[in-house]
């Protein structure tokens, strides 16, 4: 039978309708039904849990690829699905035959704005009632360089089995996962895992922001990629897994430099899951951390797809009684994050949606205020005070309602009565990645050698590990998250600086060689730092870091290097063994030891976990801290009463200020700053 007539939707009835597809038998072409339910009446359905055709090398914000694949007949009449979608539906005809199915994109009409809010603000509702739902993953690659899901499949199920639920802690769980992985029969690979990587990162279905509450609200789940079905168990299992290994590996690095940091998040989901299933929610601005690097059609829905799995009451003000925040497509991306925003710092939040706030460098940020969060953009750097319980009270832990922030009538404008003055940022440093790809390390030393800075006029061994701890908030590791950091990293920390030292110098040592103006006024460059031909050479110099160099400005010639280097030393060598260090450093490299060189990784990797994005600074009394990498010397850092950490703020025209991000101070966080003698207010400050 042909149809010609473009199918058009009728208004549902009630509030608690919803309409579901029948799955016809297969004939001649793909004909459905489209029937109207009332949830208030138990219908029996299955919901399907898919993505429309992503685009794996597709940004966050515009990673949909919304081409119609072509069409179905639905009620006698055309219309139009999605390639991926299309593609389910030809296999779930053969599943699922005469069955009721509800898919987002045909049982709600997508051009109706106020229907599309009012079914979206249902969703917890349609999944949670759901007899099953249904993972369409989509058809496998064809490339044939590409491992078949029958492989991956197969290696997943020799995988050992491991119920996180048994174990009180996630630490405890990972502590069980490595035991098991080590007592495996079967000899497991690099390879293995990298491919089973690619399978959960290149399948955009794991990095879409509404599979979250899809899978925390299912029952049950099923899962097919192409004809091949995959036991839920089975890939919850190898996620768990695969997150375990890939933080214990090297090789964790290669995804996170793939942007494939989705893949630490899904056992977050299924931890969730858990908690869903034992009745708790997690607060939505616990959700809305854990979600910003996943991918949606629009950028509303990074808040709106949320709303099922959340405990909204952070949304609620104590003091006036507000209209329930739900999903409201009628009004701009903006206009959505802004009221989030508000909502959560004048309610049970506070301050903490302040930490949410990414790094304002990337190239096209939002015309929103500077204190709101741009949720459709990933987060950098990630959150000092978001995930778990903050161990962190620079503010103490609650704040006077005469100190309660107050957002104007048009959230443009965070108004907060009173903040304690840190002081001025004086010095910054490079960024920790500029440090290791541009070799621009003077600032840092410059920095940390400064007579001004407090840590400095100590230079002692505590004052040294007080500076490491700051270097990476008093973070174990990425990994795991834990604080305080052990006392171990103290010496990955150590010989970390003698590397840098090491680089410092013999950078700018080769850089000379093409950069003549380096050594002006006659001086004579010196030979380059004896490290011999050993494997070792790479970590320490390449010739794209001379390129870098050849234009670098006055300060990093090496005569200014050099000086920069000798200050640090000479200041620091009693409290860490810096000449010892590096003399044996020396001798290790030109041998071509590895050993110095891991036991720089621990401290490295959460450094640059922690500081890629930030940058080291002190300030004009002589604090030491880190913040996002938009700091710069006059920027103002503060303590609000009641948030877990300081901020940075930018003054701007008209005595308003800017918020430039969080940061970490070195006796700051603990509640010390409300406790100093003296305190320097700044009153009436205003966030735009």
């Amino acid at each position: 039978m042909e149809t010609s007539t473009q199918f058009r939707y009728q208004p549902l009835s009630t509030s608690s309708s919803i309409r579901l597809l029948r799955i016809r038998k297969f004939v001649s072409i793909l004909e459905y039904d489209l029937i109207e339910a009332d949830l208030e009446n138990n219908p029996v359905y299955d919901a399907l849990s898919y993505t429309w055709q992503l685009d794996k090398h597709s940004s966050t914000t515009s990673g949909i690829d919304s081409e119609r694949g072509g069409s179905i007949s639905c009620n006698g009449m055309n219309l139009n699905v999605t390639a991926n979608l299309l593609y389910g539906l030809l296999r779930l005809e053969r599943l699922r035959q005469d069955t009721l199915i509800w898919i987002d994109a045909i049982c709600i009409n997508q051009q109706d704005l106020e229907e599309r809010g009012a079914q979206v603000n249902m969703m917890g509702r349609i999944f949670g009632s759901a007899r099953t739902v249904v993972v369409w993953l989509g058809e496998p690659s064809s490339d044939p360089g590409v491992q078949s899901v029958e492989e991956i499949v197969r290696f997943m199920e020799q995988l050992p089995y491991i119920r996180e639920e048994q174990f009180e802690s996630v630490l405890d769980y990972k502590d069980a996962a490595i035991a098991a992985l080590r007592e495996m029969t079967i000899v497991t690979h690099t390879s293995d895992w990298l491919s089973l990587g690619d399978f959960f990162f290149t399948i955009s279905w794991f990095q879409r922001c509404w599979i979250i509450q899809e899978v925390v609200l299912a029952r049950t789940i099923e899962v097919y990629h192409g004809p091949t079905q995959i036991p839920w168990d089975v890939v919850q299992n190898a996620a768990r897994l695969l997150d375990v290994v890939r933080r214990q590996h090297s090789f964790w690095q290669v995804w996170r430099e793939k942007g494939a940091i989705v893949l630490g998040s899904i056992p977050i989901i299924l931890l969730a899951r858990e908690h869903c299933n034992r009745g708790k929610l997690w607060p939505l601005e616990t959700n809305l951390a854990l979600s910003r690097t996943y991918q949606v059609t629009d950028p509303r829905d990074k808040i709106f797809a949320l709303f099922a799995i959340s405990d909204r009451s952070s949304l609620e003000s104590p003091v006036v009684e507000l209209d329930v925040f739900s999903a409201d497509y009628t009004k701009s991306i903006d206009q959505v994050y802004m009221e989030c925003s508000a909502r959560l710092v004048e309610g049970r939040t506070g301050y903490a949606v302040l930490s949410m706030v990414e790094d304002r460098s990337y190239s096209a940020p939002r015309p929103i205020p500077s204190w709101v969060p741009d949720f459709s953009v990933l987060p950098s750097p990630p959150p000092l005070a978001i995930h778990g319980q903050c161990p962190f009270s620079a503010g103490g832990f609650t704040s006077p309602l005469s100190t309660r922030p107050t957002v104007s009538p048009d959230w443009k404008e965070l108004c907060i009565p009173v903040a304690v003055r840190l002081g001025r940022i004086s010095r910054t440093s490079e960024t920790g990645q500029e440090m290791y790809s541009l070799e621009r390390m003077t600032h840092f030393f410059r920095l940390l050698a400064d007579p001004a800075l407090r840590l400095a006029k100590l230079a002692t061994p505590a004052a040294a590990e007080a500076l490491w701890r700051t270097l990476i908030s008093d973070l174990a590791d990425p990994a795991r998250e834990r604080r305080p950091a052990p006392a171990a990293l103290g010496a990955s920390f150590a010989q970390w600086v003698t590397y840098l030292i090491l680089r410092a110098l013999d950078t700018a040592s080769h850089a000379s060689v093409h950069a003549a103006d380096h050594f002006p006024d006659g001086e004579s460059p010196p030979g380059p730092i004896p490290i011999g031909d050993s494997p070792l050479r790479d970590f320490i110099w390449s010739a794209a870091h001379a390129t870098a160099l050849r234009s670098a400005p006055p300060e990093y010639r090496y005569s200014e290097v050099h000086a920069a280097v000798n200050d640090f030393i000479a200041v620091w060598d009693g409290a860490i063994p810096l000449r010892e260090l590096l003399d044996a450093t020396r001798v290790a490299v030109a041998a071509g030891d590895k050993a110095p060189l891991k036991v720089t990784h621990n401290f490295v990797r959460t450094f640059l976990w922690m500081c890629s994005a930030r940058r080291v600074f002190s300030t004009e009394r002589g604090d030491l801290g880190i913040s996002h990498q938009s700091a710069r010397v006059g920027d103002e850092v503060v303590v609000l009463p009641g948030a877990a950490v300081p901020f940075v703020v930018r003054e701007v025209e008209g005595g308003a200020y800017i918020l430039i991000g969080e940061a970490f101070v070195h006796g700051a966080m603990g509640g010390e700053a409300l406790e100093r003698r003296g305190l320097l207010y700044l009153e009436d400050l205003r966030l735009v």
